[in-house]
């Protein structure tokens, strides 16, 4: 009879424990896109490799298909780089092992000796691997360029 209490008093957690994973894994993410923004004005490849998978693919604002390489070369290219991003808003849905993350910016970027304005909006796809979360598909669409 106690057992039987015991599982019964036990079940809720059962119920919460995920969710409570579920925030953190959350919060991870919404971390992560935070570091891959901030890493391309530091021109930071070591974060972007941790954070992008080895299959990680991009659709570019153009519909140019990038793969981790191309994004991690292109971050270091000399004629153009990132100045600044500001997360405007995201949201997050996470189903299991993946996570979508919709976003919406505002960047500066300097583009040899011209300085642009523009905003995007992206979402990316997040799989928990190994019990680690990495980034394996964006779709990024330019909004605005001045």
């Amino acid at each position: 009879m106690k057992k039987l209490i015991m599982i019964i008093v036990s079940l809720p957690l059962f119920f919460v424990a995920p969710a409570f994973a579920q925030g953190d894994d959350s919060d991870v993410i919404k971390q992560m896109n935070t570091q891959w923004l901030q890493s391309y004005p530091k021109r930071d490849t070591t974060a972007l490799s941790r954070i992008l998978a080895p299959d990680f693919v991009m659709i570019s604002p153009t519909g140019k298909k990038l793969s981790k390489g191309d994004i991690l070369q292109n971050v270091l290219t000399p004629d153009q780089q990132i100045i600044n991003v500001t997360i405007d808003s995201t949201d997050l849905q996470i189903v299991n092992n993946v996570g979508l993350l919709t976003a919406y910016t505002s960047f500066v970027l300097k583009d040899k000796e011209k300085i642009l304005k523009g905003k995007n909006c992206y979402s990316d796809v997040y799989i928990k691997r190994k019990g680690t979360w990495v980034a394996i598909n964006a779709h990024v669409t330019l909004l605005e360029l001045k």
